[in-house]
């Protein structure tokens, strides 16, 4: 490990949130934190407080940033959507009745973005603010996933997983299916791949359309975090005591293949973060420790050390510059890198 000061003391600046970060996002320049205590706060990229803002009345549960404007949207607990800007703008975009927004996604190449409620999915277009149309699913949806184009939309629910063309209301949709409860769910980069992790410690996946199954197992806990690097040859995963690299190059991705360990420590792996150009991966830890790992020869440096909360969200800026850390503890970080 490069160094014995961690770099949050040299290149970054510690913030104080106040509260678990729900998740963090690069915005325009602008690093937006969702908190569970129901606000947003925006920071630029040197660590500078640019504006806090209550948004829900409860924990924001999910976010992601909205698929045109430089805003972020949030979903709560209180059953409001909502969008909020860097200047503090406040817009609601719809309201559930009380009902809970469990996950949300979005992508700038299709304009669209959409939230899972129970069973259903709300799908947004970027020409409406309102609910174009919905689809429904057998049971609760655990995790919701857009392939990079924002053309196919990946719901895992109980026994499976169902794809759908997420433009077209009628679609009926793909069902993939798999004894058991699916949670987290990814997909590839080029969408030849979809990957749920399994109530029991373990992912299952699909190599798609050929239906191929593939299992990766061996999990000391759930794996709650994913990330693809660029090309879409690694898919790096949470819930062991290093970082779990799965390779994804041939028919069989990462069949009969074993992965790559990177950052291993005695603290599990909360979660993962690959850097947007090159194949440095950033992890975070339950003891609330981050490093950054350069795949090639597993050379690292100590982003953060141990804190008094396992890291809940960590994302790179767009040039990769910068990386954003936050944990449960409501301790924050925004750190300078050099390539």
């Amino acid at each position: 490990m490069r160094g014995v000061t961690a770099q949050v003391y040299e290149t970054g600046r510690r913030l104080a949130l106040g509260a678990s970060a729900t998740s963090v996002h690069w915005i325009k320049g602008l690093c937006f934190f969702a908190l569970g205590d129901g606000t947003v706060h925006v920071f630029d990229d040197a660590g500078a407080l640019q504006m806090k803002r209550e948004v829900h009345s409860g924990p924001i549960l999910c976010a992601a940033p909205h698929p045109i404007a430089g805003a972020l949207l949030t979903g709560g607990d209180d059953g409001f959507l909502c969008e909020t800007e860097s200047d503090g703008t406040l817009s609601v975009v719809e309201e559930f009745g009380g009902k809970w927004i469990n996950h949300l996604v979005s992508n700038s190449a299709s304009g669209i973005f959409a939230a899972a409620l129970g069973k259903s999915v709300s799908v947004f277009r970027k020409d409406s603010q309102k609910v174009v149309h919905t689809f429904t699913y057998p049971s609760t949806v655990g995790g919701l996933a857009l392939d990079a184009k924002g053309r196919r939309l990946a719901a895992s629910h109980y026994n499976g997983i169902t794809m759908r063309y997420v433009l077209m209301p009628d679609d009926k949709g793909q069902t993939l299916n798999w004894s058991g409860s699916h949670l987290a769910i990814t997909l590839s980069p080029d969408a030849d791949y979809v990957i749920s992790a399994m109530q029991e410690n373990a992912l299952h996946g699909w190599r798609l359309p050929e239906k191929i199954d593939l299992r990766m197992d061996g999990y000391p806990a759930k794996t709650r975090s994913f990330s693809w690097d660029k090309r879409g040859r690694w898919l790096a995963t949470s819930g062991a005591n290093s970082a779990i690299v799965w390779p994804f190059v041939g028919k069989l991705g990462p069949q009969g293949k074993p992965p790559m360990q990177p950052g291993e420590r005695e603290a599990l792996v909360t979660a993962v973060a690959f850097h947007p150009n090159e194949e440095v991966l950033a992890i975070g830890y339950a003891d609330g420790a981050a490093l950054a790992v350069r795949l090639n020869d597993q050379m690292g440096v100590e982003l953060d050390e141990p804190g008094e909360g396992p890291v809940t969200a960590l994302a790179w800026s767009a040039d990769g510059k910068q990386i954003a850390i936050g944990d449960e503890a409501g301790r924050g970080a925004i750190i300078s890198l050099s390539s």
